[in-house]
């Protein structure tokens, strides 16, 4: 090796040197650097974000919230912080965002005692997204769903007694659902789609108010397909069980009974005779009132007996 080589060679390790000392030193100086302190506790978090939801500032609530969830893991609050901010998105209608927080608290907190509250508003997600009767019923049959678990795992929920009532209004718009294609298949003669719609409404929920029409176009279906034998059965369950019901006496024709109904009594209302007693008693009293202002009256009364 000559000079020319060896003195190259002498600089190219010195310089690489250089370089890995002052590599080593930039490491220890980032390693070094100290964390910036996080200037709020979890609790403060929680409260600024209560404070800007309440004011229905939800993005900066939602931040503070989120803060809280990324910075205080181990946290107690950070249960709350996540229905918090499943409700706040509920609070604004955004619905398929609440779902997913409400979800995630489900998954993440299976133990906690606010499980209930996330199940019942996973259900109300659902429940005011459903559809009018003549169009698809998916988020009614979710919001079903939802409910039923929500009744079925926390029975002593506050909750409860609401999820049962919004059950019930569920429950009433399958079956409006149902009766209504039934009743477009049965308009439009296909007699045989009818069928199976209406018979399922009678399966599924066989204390509807609404039976005596399932009843009534599921004996008119079988009827004009032949099967008379089915349709005189079902017409004889209408009768015996909707006997009051205006579905009852086409039924009864179809089948050559004559329904006799007992004629309603036509009673005065309950506050009648009240009503009369007291205006007897104001015209009385009006009376009273007049011959003791009458100069007659007064004229007597100041004479000495």
């Amino acid at each position: 090796m000559n000079s020319t080589t060896r003195r190259r060679f002498l600089a190219g390790c010195y310089l690489l040197f250089l370089l890995i000392i002052s590599g080593c030193a930039s490491l220890d100086f980032l390693a070094s650097k100290p964390v910036e302190p996080l200037s709020n506790s979890d609790r403060e978090l929680m409260s600024q974000a209560e404070a800007a939801i309440t004011v229905k500032n939800y993005d900066e609530g939602r931040k503070h919230l989120q803060r809280l969830i990324n910075h205080f893991p181990e946290s107690e609050l950070v249960p709350v912080a996540r229905l918090n901010v499943g409700r706040s998105y509920f609070d604004e209608k955004r619905y398929d965002e609440a779902r997913v927080e409400y979800q995630r608290l489900l998954e993440l907190f299976p133990q906690h005692e606010l499980l209930d509250e996330a199940q019942y508003y996973m259900g109300l997600s659902y429940f005011y997204q459903m559809e009018k009767t003549d169009r698809d019923q998916t988020m009614t049959k979710k919001a079903i769903r939802e409910f039923q678990a929500l009744v079925s795992e926390f029975r002593n929920s506050q909750f409860v007694s609401d999820a049962q009532a919004r059950l019930t209004e569920c429950h009433r718009r399958i079956v409006q659902r149902e009766l209504y294609v039934g009743k477009f298949y049965f308009n439009r003669e296909a007699y045989g789609a009818a069928i199976p719609r209406l018979e399922s409404v009678l399966k599924e929920y066989p204390r509807s108010e609404y039976n005596d029409q399932v009843l009534f176009y599921l004996g008119e279906s079988l009827w004009e397909l032949e099967q008379k034998e089915q349709a005189k059965a079902v017409y004889q369950r209408l009768i015996a069980e909707f006997p009051d019901s205006d579905m009852a006496p086409p039924a009864a024709q179809r089948i050559g009974l004559i329904l006799a109904r007992t004629p309603r009594e036509h009673k005065p209302s309950p506050g009648f005779l009240g009503i009369t007693f007291t205006t007897m008693a104001d015209a009385l009293a009006e009376l009273t009132n007049a011959i003791l202002d009458s100069s007659v009256w007064q004229s007597s009364s100041t004479t000495p007996p």
